[in-house]
């Protein structure tokens, strides 16, 4: 038999050391801007020459990366990427514009699962992305998309992901069930009946004040994402107003002073005139 060197035990060992080292997650390698980020303008003329639905859908899935075994996941998420790409080209997006949707489209189902996030904490996320990508701000913001695309994308993303998305975390999320059994000495003795207590009006409470109950009283997603739509559009819509208030405080003051100098100079016209009489 052979013998095994220092040398050679010191490597394996250093080697065992570097693989236990920690992988790092996803977001940890993600680019601080999506745009290009997986799919390159190269690919998006690809995808536009290709003739056939399918031939679409194959290109987007090699693209997207989507590493799911052939199966209904796998035609779930082209299916999201098919029909995100498709609003892109209808509303005309370059090659810039659609490629960053996409990623950021990705990004946040991707998030959403690993983090388990709830429905608003994903529109959140959602909206953090998009606005990062629609002011040019360098370093924190590029300007990618335009306050109409802003629109038109928050509108689209909320009638489809969003409406869906509990669907998406179902069908992605790892679920686990779990079966406890108590056992409990003396089993099989008939338990003791418990008569209620008689209640009367007083005891009555608000059930929307019930945490069990807080639930049913929760606006829909839906309604939520309305919401949240009239408060972007109301948040972009401040400057305009505050715009409008100064110019029309501006022309006030303007008007003002302009009345100021022309009573000055009409008195000063009626005291010449007085002067011209007297003498």
């Amino acid at each position: 038999m052979g013998t095994i060197s220092a040398d050679h035990m010191a490597g394996g060992y250093a080697t065992a050391k570097a693989a236990e080292k920690p992988k790092p997650r996803k977001d940890e390698l993600r680019p601080l801007f999506l745009y290009f980020a997986d799919v390159s303008e190269a690919d998006l003329a690809k995808v536009a020459a290709a003739e056939t639905k399918s031939e679409v859908r194959k290109l987007l899935q090699e693209l997207m990366k989507i590493d799911q075994p052939e199966g209904l996941k796998a035609e779930i998420l082209v299916d999201m990427h098919y029909h995100n790409y498709s609003f892109c080209v209808s509303s005309g997006f370059p090659p810039e514009k659609t490629s960053t949707f996409l990623s950021i489209m990705k990004v946040v189902l991707e998030d959403a699962v690993r983090l388990r996030l709830t429905p608003e904490d994903a529109f959140n996320q959602f909206q953090d992305w998009l606005l990062k990508h629609s002011v040019e701000r360098p370093p924190r913001s590029v300007g990618i998309f335009s306050f109409d695309d802003v629109k038109s994308i928050v509108e689209y993303a909320t009638n489809t992901f969003f409406r869906h998305i509990r669907l998406y975390m179902y069908a992605f999320m790892t679920h686990c069930d779990v079966r406890l059994r108590v056992e409990e000495p003396g089993r099989g003795a008939a338990p003791l009946v418990v008569q209620p207590l008689p209640m009367s009006v007083d005891d009555e409470v608000d059930p929307r004040l019930q945490p069990e109950l807080a639930h049913l009283f929760r606006p829909s997603d839906q309604e939520a994402a309305e919401a949240e739509m009239r408060r972007i559009r109301e948040k972009a819509q401040e400057p305009e107003d505050q715009r409008a208030a100064i110019i029309k405080q501006r022309v006030e003051e303007g008007v003002k002073r302009l009345m100021e100098t022309f009573e000055g100079k009409l008195k000063e016209q009626d005291e010449r005139f007085q002067a011209a009489l007297s003498g």
